[in-house]
């Protein structure tokens, strides 16, 4: 009986679900245009389920219509559009990939990049959506109230992501290349280790939040995210990944809390008894028992020695968008494994300034809200976020975990919300400010009255 429910279930489920879609867009447009950005939060790091929706009518380009849903609902509900400091930088940085798409194009006599025959065009398109999600974030979300329910949707996303893995999923003793938890990615081709790179960054912005929430049932929520999370962290056995949680709690320790620290060498010197045994096979496999790196990381190297033989060719401006994979079109590898290495290769030496400048910026952003946020929801927005930078800069060492809409759409989002929390920062400063100085000159004049 539970059985051919299920199956039933199983069938019906995704066309309610495209339907619930459509009809949130449809809001989105003329009524709440936070609803679709709610929308996107629950469905872009799920692609298991909107693949589904492919099946139906305009199934295929859904994220895009609600993407455009909600920039319609800006607008048609006069919401105001506002930018931040950052604005005109991320502008930049999403001009200039077109720019390197052109070059990958002309240089390799693709279609001309703005014909669907080119065949970098969607991944370029699906990547700068993932950066536009930034203005979304910016525009749709302008209260307190607001920032936290998406907030919490995005919280209660990885949590359901991290028990889907630990429900299916038992760990050996040893380490295995099979037994690796891939997550909700696999689907569209994205292994286990963007998994792990979109779990420590998530996790870290969710700790940050954890520290400074006041609410004890949305404290209770990320606490029992983060854990969770240790699980697919531990089970993707990504060594960056564990390396980017080394640096988050080492950051977290110096800036916050010096428990973390203590908990933190205690870890580095007892690791091999207190984590799991796979886990331990899986860090110390990096070198052979003759001190020779392991395949994985010997590859890297490989690659990146001819990343960097194809920069010096064209080192100012790169050899175009997605142009290391053109160029090792039949090989086994075909991606840097480094997505620094990866921007100045394809972008040249003005692409990584401006990566680095969007780093430089987004730090200055999650810092500057930790310290002058006016509540404590905006200050450990500010403060996970230090943290969520830190986890993207390190994962990124060891693979592209930056260009992919699956992975990196929440970082876009989190430093929106970031950046509207400092504009509601900094107008209510402003406000305080005016008003004590109105309270000045009124006491001033009735001080001459007086008198």
């Amino acid at each position: 009986m539970l059985g051919t429910f299920l199956q039933y279930l199983h069938v019906v489920l995704p066309p309610m679900l495209f339907a619930c879609c459509i009809a949130v867009m449809l809001i989105a447009i003329f009524k709440k245009a936070e609803w679709g950005l709610l929308l996107l939060a629950v469905l872009i790091p799920q692609p298991n389920i909107w693949f589904k929706f492919m099946d139906y009518f305009t199934g295929t380009y859904l994220l895009n219509y609600i993407f455009l849903a909600i920039v319609f609902g800006i607008f048609l509900q006069k919401k105001g559009y506002v930018k931040s400091e950052n604005s005109t930088w991320i502008m930049l940085f999403v001009l200039y990939s077109y720019f390197a798409l052109w070059n990958s194009s002309l240089r390799y006599s693709l279609a001309l990049p703005f014909t669907t025959d080119n065949i970098l065009l969607k991944p370029w398109k699906n990547y700068i959506m993932m950066i536009l999600m930034y203005f979304l974030a910016l525009n749709v979300v302008k209260g307190e109230k607001q920032q936290k329910l998406l907030v919490v949707v995005m919280a209660l996303v990885v949590l359901f992501l991290a028990w889907r893995s630990l429900r299916s999923f038992t760990a050996g003793d040893a380490f295995s290349y099979d037994s690796r938890v891939d997550g909700p990615f696999e689907i569209v081709g994205l292994g286990s280790n963007h998994y792990a790179a979109f779990i420590v960054y998530c996790a870290a912005q969710i700790l940050g939040l954890y520290f400074y929430e006041d609410s004890k049932k949305i404290k209770m929520l990320f606490l029992t995210t983060v854990l969770l999370c240790l699980h697919p962290l531990f089970f993707t056995f990504s060594r960056g990944a564990y390396l980017a949680a080394v640096a988050v709690l080492g950051l977290f320790g110096i800036l916050k809390k010096r428990s973390l620290l203590i908990g933190l060498v205690a870890l580095i010197i007892c690791w091999q008894t207190v984590l799991p045994p796979s886990v331990v096979d899986r860090i110390e496999m990096t070198e052979t028992t003759n001190g020779n790196l392991e395949h994985s990381a010997a590859v890297r190297l490989v690659l990146w020695d001819t990343a960097i033989h194809m920069f010096q060719r064209s080192p100012i401006l790169g050899s175009g968008f997605s142009s290391f994979k053109l160029a090792m079109q039949g090989e086994t590898y075909t991606d840097t494994h480094n997505f620094f290495i990866k921007t100045i290769v394809e972008e040249g030496i003005l692409g990584a300034v401006l990566l680095l400048v969007l780093l430089l910026k987004s730090l200055h952003s999650g810092f500057t809200l930790w310290k002058i946020g006016r509540t404590p929801f905006h200050r450990g927005l500010g403060f996970g976020f230090l943290g969520c930078i830190c986890a993207v800069i390190v994962t990124n060492v060891f693979g592209d975990r930056w260009s992919y809409i699956e992975i990196g759409t929440y970082f876009w989002v989190f430093w929106g919300l970031v950046d509207r929390g400092l504009l509601i920062t900094k107008t209510a400063l402003s406000e305080e400010t005016e008003s004590v100085n109105t309270n000045e000159v009124g006491e001033l004049i009735g001080h001459e009255v007086a008198v």
